[in-house]
């Protein structure tokens, strides 16, 4: 599970339009089953990019955020139009749109590619931003794994965060096998994006517009797969003082993410290995201008 397939020096290059077949390694998070938000519940900013206003205020709005399934998505892809890299994701669960019945949305995506950036906000609306991704050996456990993000901060020359904003354990379960599997088997996966803007110089960060709402179908994939354990390990938050005369003592669990370019969202700890997967990325619908 070790290498690079970052890329993040090639040039910002023109979209290749969907749909793309792709093939992959994939670990999915989840964070929650049917979860029912309360009245008046929304998400906190980390779950969205600080320039994509229009995301936030669709995500964020009374009663646009209706919970249910929601999982964080990390992905190799070994063969794409555009060549291997890897992606972080985050789907919170269902979101209401002016269209038609609710469905999941991504609100926070790293790739580690700036053309996959430009490819996937142009193609689809996701709302990507670049990172660089490092998978490690663990040194503590045979065949695990460990992977931090760490967001870009330039972009002239890329420099990017001295501090990861996601960082996961991952440890395979090795006497269970992997077996195929096919997301045709699961609830459907729609998702309807809303528009994106443009940063000020999409030609360095890769952040492109994207004008359209966006419908697309992600349930066309295959592979196979098997359970794997995950824990984060970033440090447990510090002790916040509480003007209680009984404060709750302070928390030691690692968390998987900063809480600030990620969500700091807990995941159960045994999730889905794809350990191969071929997937059909399609042409989204285009549904309507603001």
């Amino acid at each position: 599970m070790s290498g690079d397939n970052s890329g993040a020096t090639d040039p910002v290059s023109p979209s290749k339009p969907a749909p793309w077949t792709v093939q992959a390694e994939a670990w999915w998070f989840v964070t929650s089953l049917g979860h029912k938000p309360d009245a008046g519940e929304t998400l906190p900013i980390s779950y969205f990019p600080s320039q994509e206003t229009h995301l936030y205020k669709y995500s964020t709005g009374q009663d646009a955020f209706r919970g249910g399934r929601g999982s964080i998505t990390l992905i190799r892809y070994t063969d794409t139009p555009i060549g291997p890299f890897d992606e972080l994701a985050i789907v919170p669960g269902d979101f209401t749109n002016p269209f038609e019945q609710e469905s999941h949305r991504v609100t926070r995506a790293y790739v580690s590619s700036l053309a996959a950036v430009v490819n996937g906000r142009h193609n689809w609306g996701f709302p990507r931003e670049l990172a660089e991704f490092v998978f490690t050996p663990s040194l503590e456990l045979p065949h695990a794994c460990e992977v931090r993000v760490y967001p870009a901060t330039a972009f002239s020359p890329i420099e990017y965060s001295s501090s990861p904003c996601f960082a996961a354990l991952i440890k395979p379960i090795s006497w269970l096998p992997a077996i195929p599997t096919s997301l045709s088997h699961f609830p459907r996966v729609k998702l309807c994006q809303p528009p994106l803007e443009p940063s000020s110089d999409p030609s360095s960060d890769g952040l492109v517009g994207n004008a359209k709402w966006q419908m697309l179908d992600c349930s066309d994939a295959q592979g196979r797969a098997k359970p794997f354990r995950c824990e984060g390990l970033l440090p447990p938050l510090e002790d916040v003082p509480s003007p209680s005369l009984h404060p709750a003592p302070p928390s030691t669990k690692k968390r998987l993410a900063d809480g600030v370019d990620f969500p700091a969202v807990d995941a159960y700890s045994v999730g889905v290995h794809w350990i191969e997967m071929s997937m059909t990325l399609p042409q989204a619908i285009p549904l309507a201008t603001l």
